[in-house]
């Protein structure tokens, strides 16, 4: 056979197996779109939304307000089969643009019709105290990123753990799910957890951590941070925690100040105003005390 003979023998064999392939290819691809079809209609293989539950709810819900609505938030309207290709990718979308949720971890299909979908909620750390034109207040809930939580109250929201309420807040409230853009709530929070952590909070019954006067914006030489307790004591912070000013006591040394001061009066009743940013604490009595507290002048660290 010559070379020429043999090529042509060749080209015919691969050709004849390639027309095969693509046909058996083709009606592959037919059959299982045909199956796909038909799978896609059984009931067995549908995935009901409005069925699905957040099982795992919140340790922060105590109310049934709070579980109601993070889980009314999670359900969506409709049917979707199984094996919708863009499923994962919408349900992905739709959490991510849910303001309850910080993070989705991962969302995996169960066969016939189930999701196993793992969320992380936001939590709240702080509430914003804000004051509309007509001289009323109105709650909002915020994360450790300052990112507001969903919800408009008239009175401070009921939770199982103790939240510092922040006033002092120039800029409106976001949308949900949106970051509130004043760098004082970050400083705020900052405070809160080292109060959280040292257990000044609940002990001392601390009202509200006000920041009116942060960077100075009121005083330069006053207080930035002022916490504000239930007997109506103003104990005044200093600078933030991050601040990069010199001479600034750290927050360790500013809560071994307040608790100085606590020795000398408990509840730091009769107290009007204690500075605890200096070296030593410094006490101011209300006018109508009687008890002298030991005072001592201010004085910055070096």
């Amino acid at each position: 056979m010559r070379f020429g003979d043999f090529i042509l023998s060749s080209l015919k064999r691969w050709g004849i197996f390639i027309f095969i392939f693509t046909i058996s290819v083709f009606m592959l691809l037919i059959i299982h779109r045909k199956v796909y079809a038909y799978y896609s209609t059984q009931p067995t293989y549908q995935i009901d939304f409005s069925s699905l539950e957040v099982l795992a709810k919140p340790d922060w819900c105590s109310e049934g307000y709070f579980e109601q609505t993070i889980e009314d938030s999670m359900k969506f309207d409709g049917q979707t089969p199984l094996f919708d290709r863009n499923l994962i990718n919408d349900l992905l979308r739709k959490y991510e643009q849910n303001p309850w949720v910080a993070r989705v971890e991962s969302i995996e299909k169960q066969f016939p019709n189930k999701l196993v979908i793992k969320l992380e909620v936001r939590r709240p750390v702080a509430m914003v105290e804000m004051k509309k034109l007509s001289g009323r207040s109105f709650y909002y809930l915020i994360d450790k990123q300052t990112v507001r939580l969903p919800g408009e109250y008239y009175h401070a929201p009921s939770l199982p753990m103790t939240l510092p309420v922040i006033v002092g807040v120039r800029n409106s409230p976001p949308l949900p799910g949106e970051k509130w853009q004043d760098k004082g709530l970050s400083d705020a929070i900052d405070v809160a957890v080292v109060l959280k952590e040292q257990q000044v909070l609940s002990q001392l019954d601390i009202t509200a951590i006000d920041i009116s006067n942060i960077n100075g914006r009121l005083n330069k030489r006053a207080s930035e941070i002022v916490l504000l307790t239930k007997n109506h004591t103003q104990i005044e912070w200093g600078r933030p925690i991050k601040t990069d000013k010199s001479f600034e006591l750290s927050p360790a040394e500013k809560i071994k100040n307040l608790y100085r001061a606590l020795q000398v009066s408990p509840q730091l009743q009769g107290i009007k105003t204690v500075k605890i940013q200096f070296d030593r604490p410094y006490m101011v009595l209300r006018e109508d005390s009687k008890k002298p507290p030991v005072q001592s002048p201010p004085k910055r660290s070096k």
